[in-house]
């Protein structure tokens, strides 16, 4: 560490001077990585056999985000008034260039007979009669179902969007444009607005609004902190300018790798002003203790000398925690752990280099009693070994009866607040349609066998009106109900007999492709021959998806027999599939999290006894949230998935820094009664600190609209109070029974 007073010391200026250049030529990046972008897409690895099923499903079915629109009146919305804003509204939304279609009211047609064969006219128009469209609907019954309510009293509207290689880009955009051309229309608030692409918008609009809030509501309270704390200007512009330079350098290097934030990503800026403390607190921690006598360049220099080893391996330890996300199936919590565990180690070279600026007009002030009251505890602690031991036995016994507890389950609209507009909106329509969600399914049928053979078209008519039982499914609408109202539409009471044969199937599947090629496409992909179903559900968690996912397949297979294989399409198999990747990620990170950070203790105390000592209290944490976590029922999903690995690679950290000093005064000779007391005068009031910092600044989180947030603030905070209650009551208690000699 000579070099840091020899050659960095000298040039520190010129240093940062070119760092402060060097984040001009960031700033693209940093632009990049505040755009907030929660589609499900980020969610998985590129190469995910689900991505590139769904990828390739879009490529053949088009853009699956669809936009559902939901026009309510309390009498009626089959009149005039309303005749002249479906068509207006449709005609406003298809000319936003990125809107493929809109079906609904405003642009349906009825079949009609002309000279040249069958066609269509538009179901209104702004002069129809009321009682002729009523008349028409009862008619054409395919027509009624999939846009009016039995009552008439509710129509839906269907905006479709073309695939475009960067929807994800504008897809925010688009929402806010269609809510607004739909609000003109629609004055009298009774027009609501869903589906899943609503959905992501929605998560991008609060993530978006938390993290400006909360990286803000982060510096103002480390602002405090630190000047009620050291009430000193330097002090406060050195933790500053540490954590300002490491955020900004870590989201510019973000940004470009192509990566924008999202909902775990969001949180990357907020640990950072957090953590990022922590090296600082025991820098300056160490500042207060060294000579006053030496001048402060020195006493800078060799304060950071003697601090660096245990903060370089504090970081080590940390940077592990977040870096055993790699092994989560996830893309989402793989780049939060890669660039959470970048800004841990910014913050690290930072507050070091920045150190020998601000630590030099730092004045070493008098150690207060805090060390003393600490010393107390510790001797009130020994003197009461049964007690405390029998406290923490029933602290982990209620743990681990909350963790047999602990069930594995996701939500999306879990995330929002209940009274988010999106929320709101989703109810009102499911209360008024019933189920919308789309859950598509893709038929391909078996050799011998096309799309519109009679034997297909059959089973796809019988398995719509048979997934009805399935509860939380409504109603389905796929390329079966395109080639019936074709049928109808030519043969009209003659379309059951018709739906018998291959003649009829064929012709009306020629009509299909030539006349409504747009439509068809939708739902008949020529190329494959493959067609697709959609089946409108209740939006539901992860699980109950999945359940519902196995009933329709099993259904489907048993109808469809040996004529076609049936499979999950589009968002249905991505969501479903975050159950169990969640799962895997809490697992697998938890492991190679405890293996990494023990390897690296054992490393730094150079024993395996001592690593051993300094690890176990720090599962105590660990145990505690997922145990609070199943006592109150706070499922495991992507918000709670890598919580148990960061909460332990960074809750050690000042375990390490006593043991360091531990380690050292018993490798000297002394007993380790006195060992223990040194070291808690030498670090105590640090480890105090650093724990009221992190709890206080988590649970700042508790304020946020996001799930996601809020559950890490949470249970992060329960895991500091937690470490704390290991290192002052745990640590000693182990210590004293099995470190005698």
């Amino acid at each position: 560490m000579n070099f840091i007073g020899s050659i960095i010391y000298p040039y520190r200026y010129h240093i940062l001077f070119t760092l402060l250049l060097s984040c001009i030529f960031l700033w693209p990046g940093v632009k990049t990585a505040i755009e907030v972008d929660n589609s499900l897409e980020v969610w998985f690895l590129e190469d995910d056999p689900a991505l590139l099923e769904y990828q390739e499903y879009k490529q053949h079915f088009g853009n699956d985000e669809s936009v559902v629109i939901l026009i309510k009146d309390s009498e009626t919305v089959l009149s005039k008034k309303y005749f002249h804003s479906f068509i207006d509204i449709t005609n406003s939304l298809e000319s936003i260039p990125e809107v493929d279609a809109v079906l609904g009211p405003g642009n349906v047609q009825v079949p009609i007979k002309t000279l040249l064969g069958p066609g269509g006219r538009n179901l209104i128009n702004k002069n129809s009669d009321p009682v002729k469209v009523q008349s028409d609907l009862q008619d054409y019954p395919y027509i009624n179902d999939q846009f009016f309510t039995p009552d008439y009293k509710a129509a839906r509207l269907i905006v479709v969007f073309k695939p475009i290689e960067n929807f994800d880009e504008k897809r925010d955009e688009l929402i806010l444009e269609i809510r607004e051309r739909v609000a003109e229309e629609f004055p009298d608030d009774n027009s609501f607005i869903g589906g899943i692409g609503v959905i992501f918008s929605g998560l991008n609009q609060i993530s978006t609004a938390d993290f400006g809030f909360f990286l803000g509501l982060a510096y103002l309270l480390m602002f405090l902190l630190i000047l009620f704390i050291y009430r000193s200007f330097y002090v406060l512009a050195y933790t500053f300018s540490t954590i300002a330079f490491a955020t900004y350098v870590c989201l510019g290097v973000y940004g470009y790798m192509g990566h924008q934030l999202n909902l775990m990503t969001t949180l990357i800026p907020t640990i950072l002003v957090l953590l990022g403390i922590l090296d600082v607190v025991h820098i300056l921690n160490q500042r207060t203790k060294t000579n006053g006598e030496v001048n402060p360049k020195t006493a800078s220099i060799l304060s950071l000398k003697k601090v660096f080893r245990p903060c370089l391996y504090t970081s080590l330890t940390t940077m592990a925690g977040f870096l055993s996300l790699l092994s989560s199936p996830m893309a989402i919590l793989r780049n939060f752990g890669i660039y959470s565990a970048l800004g841990i180690f910014l913050c690290l070279i930072f507050s070091f280099f920045l150190g020998l600026i601000f630590l030099p007009l730092i004045s070493s002030k008098r150690e207060n009693s805090s060390s003393f009251k600490l010393v107390k505890l510790h001797s009130y602690v020994l003197s009461r070994k049964t007690l405390f031991f029998g406290l923490s036995f029933i602290l982990i016994t209620f743990c681990i009866a909350g963790f047999l507890q602990l069930k594995n389950d996701t939500y999306t609209l879990g995330y929002f607040p209940k009274d988010h507009g999106v929320v709101l909106d989703h109810e009102e329509m499911e209360r008024t349609w019933g189920a919308y969600i789309p859950f598509d399914l893709v038929i391909n049928p078996t050799q011998g066998y096309q799309l519109h053979s009679p034997e297909i078209v059959q089973a796809g008519l019988a398995f719509s009106d048979s997934i009805k039982k399935i509860p939380g499914i409504g109603s389905s609408f796929g390329f079966p109900d395109l080639y019936y109202a074709g049928l109808q539409n030519t043969y009209g009471k003659n379309a059951d007999r018709m739906l018998k044969g291959k003649s009829g199937l064929s012709q009306t599947n020629k009509v299909l492709q030539m006349q409504y090629p747009k439509l068809s496409g939708y739902y008949i992909h020529s190329e494959s021959g493959t067609g697709r179903i959609s089946v409108f559900g209740e939006m539901s968690s992860a699980v109950a998806l999945t359940e519902k996912k196995e009933a329709l397949l099993e259904m489907g297979n048993s109808i469809f027999g040996d004529y076609a294989k049936i499979t999950p399409a589009g968002y249905l198999p991505m969501y479903s599939e975050i159950v169990n990747y969640a799962a895997q990620s809490q697992i697998y990170s938890l492991l190679l999290a405890f293996a990494l950070v023990f390897l690296l203790v054992w490393l730094f105390i150079g024993s395996f006894k001592m690593a051993s000592l300094a690890i176990v209290p720090n599962l105590f944490p660990v145990l505690l949230i997922l145990g609070v976590m199943g006592w109150f029922k706070i499922d495991l999903d992507i918000a709670t998935a890598s919580i148990s690995a960061i909460a332990l690679s960074f809750c050690i950290d000042d375990t390490l820094h006593f043991m360091y000093h531990y380690k050292k005064h018993r490798d000297s000779g002394k007993s380790p009664e006195e060992s223990r007391i040194l070291s808690l005068n030498r670090v105590g009031k640090a480890i105090v600190l650093t724990s009221l910092i992190l709890f206080a600044g988590f649970s700042l989180m508790l304020f946020a609209s996001l799930k996601t947030v809020f559950l890490f603030g949470l249970l992060t905070a329960i895991a500091i109070l937690g470490a704390l209650f290991s290192n002052l009551i745990l640590l000693p208690l182990l210590l004293e029974k099995y470190d005698k000699r």
